[in-house]
């Protein structure tokens, strides 16, 4: 075996070997707390490390104040499991904020809990709620959106909407009567996400266990993407649960930026040209129309 020349070898020249940590060829292998299975191709994250995450993420929720020693445990096991899970990422970077903003470095010095830090645990919570540890290993290699034939759309209109195209079938969503001459019709980089975000609710079964590169030409909605952040509430009240879906069916998604990006299914969708939608694709049927009743969002 190789493995037994390389001991023999470090053993002649004097380099030593840690045994009990040298293993044989296997299929399931622990390696820096986590089980990776080439056979299932999942990497498990072992249940005592999750419930521990819980019952320190529980009581962010319910108190107002958390002890620095705390706080640093509680990142330091997201950390852990962000090894796996990848997408939780997007989710630490607050608490980090936090941490670093900290002056008093004793262990039980008092930090204020803020919204987002409470936001943030409240979203791990319902992950880790049917969460069994396992993570599937994605796909090496990341697909584009034009490679799926993914497409999405937002009409800065009013009267309109917007619209999302994936390989054959199409969804299409009119902006609430409420929005009319709002600040929120001025926002594009939200009405762009909304699209997307539609997108990868209906169609995640196909997304399953892959690497989505979206090539969009707002830069600030490629900011948002990558960084999983914003400073709009309104944004974020979009990113949150998209990033949790993206965990829960272990999707991982990043944006790049391209000049003049624009597709003719989807912009046809947006407008609500159904003759010149249908014109440059005949055969795609249609999968859901969705209109907004509430006037918030």
């Amino acid at each position: 075996m190789m493995l037994d020349t390389f001991s023999d070898i470090c053993e002649e020249l004097g380099v030593p070997i840690a045994s009990e940590k040298s293993v044989g060829p296997v299929t399931s292998l622990k390696f820096l707390g986590l089980v990776i299975d080439t056979v299932e191709m999942v990497v498990r994250i072992p249940q005592d490390k999750l419930l521990k995450l819980k019952s320190l993420l529980e009581p962010i929720l319910l108190n107002k104040k958390i002890t620095h020693k705390d706080l640093e445990s509680v990142v330091g096991l997201m950390a852990f499991c962000s090894r796996a899970i990848t997408s939780s990422r997007a989710f630490l970077r607050r608490f980090y904020d936090v941490i670093g903003s900290i002056k008093n470095k004793k262990p039980f010095y008092s930090i204020r809990i803020n919204n987002d830090l409470r936001e943030d645990a409240k979203i791990w919570l319902i992950f880790l709620e049917h969460f069994n540890g396992d993570c599937y290993l994605s796909e090496n290699t990341w697909i584009t959106n034009e490679t799926l034939h993914l497409y999405t759309d937002s009409c800065g209109n009013s009267d309109l909407g917007c619209g999302a195209y994936f390989d054959g079938k199409w969804a299409q969503y009119k902006w609430p009567e409420a929005w009319s001459n709002m600040p929120i019709m001025r926002d594009i980089t939200f009405l762009e996400l909304v699209p997307i975000v539609l997108a990868m609710f209906i169609w995640a079964s196909n997304f399953q266990n892959r690497k989505i590169l979206f090539r969009i030409d707002n830069m600030a909605l490629v900011s948002i993407i990558n960084k999983r952040t914003a400073k709009s509430k309104r944004v974020m009240a979009f990113i949150r649960p998209l990033v949790l879906f993206t965990m829960q069916h272990n999707i991982q998604f990043k944006a790049q930026h391209i000049d003049g990006c624009k597709n003719e299914f989807a912009d046809s969708i947006s407008r609500f040209q159904l003759k010149r939608f249908r014109e440059l694709a005949p055969g795609p049927s249609r999968f859901q129309k969705t209109t907004q009743k509430s006037s918030e969002i």
